[in-house]
């Protein structure tokens, strides 16, 4: 019988890509698989005054700390063979074959939404606890242990209707201000949180008091919070972003990029207009023409079997989400 075929259906799975929009990391390419940052903490004090002719204060040196970091590794490969093409039905159409170049192009197009959803999440983690990308632990780090340092982290106690949020709030900031030692004037702050987060700030009762009688750029009591996929919200000069992104592991369970802590919120607050405290540096690809040349966010090969019974499609990227000053970044949480 014959059938009217509509346009094809796509399912594509949604692109979370939130962090690589708001510009939090800095790309930076590199020759070598590894980076090495020598990190110096300088020394501040006031100068004491002294009778001429005493002897005078003395200078003291820096401090300096080297710390390796290698760049992990992450292929992905697939293949294009006759049966791929001969005798399908090309997408969308009733009579027309398949191509080699639509197959091709869909391939490529999975391939490097999978590099840059894994780009994505590997940015998330570093950000929310302070671990490098490496499931199957071919790289072992954690920037909190590596540099010494202990995440401060902010009960916002939301449960609580009068739980003054604005004062902790300004606890954050001062802590990150104080702590982030860059030298860069900061822009302006951005917390990552999730849903129970989101809901329980623009619910919370000092909240909603301080939006109440009067007119701003936001009406959370009138008006939807939802900019495309994300509600944003600014409270005390902060930004907060609802971010839902996940990612599938393949064993019916999903990994969600802002972890659920306790159950009762979970956010990240983190600098934004710094240079140098979030870098992602990417390292060459695997192959020999490519040896010592600067690395790009991913590569795609192609090979034609000699036998011509297909075409090999080879792809790669490495990469290292290194968060320079972890101190900068605080928790919030809400323990009711």
């Amino acid at each position: 019988e014959l059938q009217d075929y509509t346009e094809e259906l796509l399912m594509i799975p949604n692109q979370w890509g939130l962090i690589n929009e708001l510009g939090i990391f800095r790309n930076e390419s590199v020759t070598q698989h590894s980076v090495i940052v020598e990190s110096s903490e300088g020394t501040l004090g006031l100068i004491k005054d002294r009778v001429r002719g005493e002897r005078n204060t003395v200078n003291r040196n820096r401090t300096r700390t080297t710390r390796a970091f290698p760049i992990p590794h992450f292929p992905e490969d697939d293949a294009i063979t006759p049966e791929d093409i001969q005798g399908k039905r090309a997408y969308g159409s009733a009579d027309a074959a398949e191509t080699l170049d639509n197959v091709r192009l869909r391939k490529i197009e999975d391939i490097r939404n999978k590099h840059a959803a894994t780009l994505e999440y590997a940015r998330a983690l570093a950000i929310t606890t302070g671990d490098i990308y490496a499931p199957n632990g071919t790289v072992a780090a954690n920037y909190y242990t590596d540099f010494g340092v202990t995440r401060k982290e902010v009960d916002l106690v939301l449960g609580t209707g009068t739980t003054d949020v604005k004062s902790l709030f300004s606890e954050a900031v001062n802590f990150s201000q104080d702590n982030i030692k860059t030298g860069d004037l900061i822009s302006g702050y951005t917390v990552l949180c999730d849903t129970k987060m989101f809901d329980k700030l623009i619910g919370h009762n000092t909240v909603q008091e301080a939006y109440k009688f009067y007119t701003s750029i936001q009406e959370p009591l009138r008006e939807g919070l939802r900019s495309g996929w994300y509600r944003r919200f600014e409270y005390n000069n902060v930004e907060f972003i609802e971010y839902r992104g996940s990612y599938p592991n393949g064993d019916g369970t999903s990994s969600s990029f802002i972890p659920v802590g306790g159950g009762n919120g979970e956010g990240f607050l983190i600098p934004r207009g710094t240079r140098d405290t979030f870098i992602t540096y990417f390292s060459p690809a695997h192959k020999e023409a490519l040896v010592n040349t600067l690395g790009e966010e991913a590569y795609l090969f192609e090979y034609i079997r000699p036998r011509g019974d297909g075409r090999d499609i080879e792809s790669e990227s490495n990469f290292l989400n290194l968060v320079r000053r972890p101190q900068a970044i605080v928790r919030l949480y809400s323990s009711n």
